[in-house]
């Protein structure tokens, strides 16, 4: 009986994790720490491009969760990251990764 207390324990514990995702981006409501950025597209990757990149006051970033709905050419956003590593795109251009944590469409 004890044996089943611990598996059932251990599953709960393991629902509870995987549903606290800390990769959850927020798209609504007012971001008081973002900075203003633009979505720029450097090309297919299957082609050696980077795809859709971050240009935040003219320092290249790639998103590694940019998502679809933002994958727009010059769009204006105003967004909050965090810096991960450090990314190739293409042959040899390599660009500081980041984690995108909360991202809005600029008015």
């Amino acid at each position: 009986m004890k044996i089943l207390h611990y598996v059932i324990l251990s599953f709960v514990i393991a629902a509870i994790t995987a549903c606290s995702s800390s990769d959850n981006i927020i798209l609504e409501g007012k971001c008081g720490e973002c900075l203003e950025a633009v979505i720029r597209n450097f090309g297919d990757p299957a082609l050696d491009g980077c795809g859709y990149v971050v240009d935040v006051n003219s320092q290249i970033f790639m998103p590694k969760n940019l998502p679809s709905v933002y994958k727009v050419e010059d769009l204006q956003v105003e967004l909050k990251y965090e810096v991960q590593d450090s990314t190739r795109c293409g042959m040899i251009q390599f660009y500081p990764a980041i984690l995108i944590k909360e991202i809005r469409k600029k008015d």
